[in-house]
């Protein structure tokens, strides 16, 4: 993951202002999670405070929570023993998944981090590693930010492709239409089984963009 990304994540203001989150699911990750088989072990990357992992954690998923961040793993492992969760967390390159082949059920890229993964090569490269890591018939979950909505709603925050939301620093997401997601998957050799818009919270949040996959 570029430095640019890396450095605006170990930066202590800005990891405390993350915990002003909504600790529920949102609407189109209830839906995705009633594809997951029940007690499902998950790897949830980019999991920064735990929203995700807490809450599937709680219905009965076995979670593990990786992060670039040396500070949100740091916040969210304290934040896991306060709340008494036995969730396992750990830092890593942004590259690499240290874990054994076909180690998990379902990997999930929530948060629209898929797109702080810059470029394209980036991106396969990355997909393949989340791929090795899935046991046959395993579930891949990726959500990104939809194009056309920010368009409508957000064209200041835009250059082109790129969606910048916080005016005093460089980094930003990239952006997708559904075929975008389609074809990284596609590329990764993954069976599309749905990509679509999907709610947040409320209709005033708009949508996002997420595909679920399967590893055959």
């Amino acid at each position: 993951m570029s430095n640019l990304v890396t450095q605006w994540y170990e930066d202590k203001k800005n990891v405390d202002e993350m915990q002003q989150w909504n600790p529920a699911l949102k609407e189109w990750e209830r839906t995705v999670i009633r594809c997951f088989p029940a007690g499902a072990r998950i790897l949830d990357i980019g999991c920064g405070l735990g929203r995700e992992a807490f809450a599937l954690a709680e219905m009965g998923f076995d979670v593990v929570g990786i992060d670039i961040s040396k500070e949100v793993i740091s916040q969210v492992k304290q934040l896991s023993a306060e709340k008494g969760y036995s969730i396992p967390f750990f830092d890593y390159d942004g590259k690499t998944l240290a874990f054994p082949d076909a180690s998990f059920d379902v990997v999930i890229i929530w948060a629209q981090t898929f797109g702080l993964l810059y470029g394209d090569e980036y991106k396969q490269e990355f997909l393949a590693e989340c791929k090795r890591v899935l046991r046959k018939d395993g579930l891949f979950s990726f959500s990104g930010h939809d194009l056309h909505f920010l368009q409508a709603y957000y064209p200041n925050c835009l250059n082109g492709r790129k969606f910048y939301p916080y005016a005093d620093t460089e980094m930003y997401w990239e952006t997708f239409e559904a075929s975008d997601l389609t074809r990284f998957a596609v590329q990764a050799g993954l069976e599309v089984v749905l990509c679509e818009k999907g709610k947040i919270y409320k209709p005033e949040d708009g949508t996002i963009l997420h595909c679920l996959c399967k590893k055959l």
